[in-house]
């Protein structure tokens, strides 16, 4: 293996070899390689050093860039889902109004008879259904159901002569799904066996 030893140039120009080995390096030529010299070296890993610099430079600007792109795909996005909830809800919230338009005729016809009242309401109640159909949510089978503590929520137990296994006997309030979830279990009285 070969070891370098460096030479020193005093002011006037000439080589003064550093101590070291014996290896034969003059003026900045390595193992008599008169084809490469200092001069030369220093200059190819200035060059690759210089070009190693500029790809860095590069890949750090096409960094920046791809960072800052995915920022603004993110913001776009962000901002067209608030776009699309605020839409959907005033859509929901126009659908309401036409429940609320027609109990506000219900309550004005109140004063003409009882009737005329029922009918407003009923009317109200079935676009209301109409529109959590749209919505896709849908009433819980309850009332004569075996009971299913999935979907119904006991709040009583009554002992019932004949039956085979616990069923509900009363609803005290609807339970809904929405698209095939629950939404709302539906409160019930269980019937037991037995009694």
């Amino acid at each position: 293996m070969t070891s370098l030893r460096w030479v020193r140039r005093d002011p006037k120009g000439e080589a003064s070899p550093s101590a070291g080995g014996d290896e034969d390096v003059v003026a900045g030529r390595v193992d008599g390689d008169a084809g490469s010299t200092s001069p030369d070296l220093a200059d190819d890993f200035v060059r690759e050093l210089a070009e190693a610099r500029r790809t860095a430079d590069e890949n750090h600007d096409q960094y920046l860039r791809a960072l800052a792109e995915m920022q603004n795909i993110k913001r776009r996005n962000e901002e067209r889902l608030k776009t699309i909830v605020e839409q959907q809800r005033r859509d929901l919230l126009l659908r309401f109004l036409d429940v609320a338009d027609n109990l506000e005729r219900a309550l004005a016809n109140a004063g003409a008879g009882g009737e005329a009242l029922v009918a407003g309401v009923d009317a109200t109640y079935r676009d209301l259904e109409r529109l959590l159909e749209r919505e896709g949510v849908e009433r819980v089978a309850a009332d004569g159901a075996p009971f299913d503590p999935m979907i119904h929520e006991a709040t009583g137990v009554v002992p019932v002569a004949g039956l085979e296994a616990e069923q509900v006997v009363a609803v005290e309030r609807n339970g809904y799904t929405v698209r095939g979830e629950l939404l709302r279990p539906a409160r019930v009285v269980v019937g037991q066996p037995g009694g």
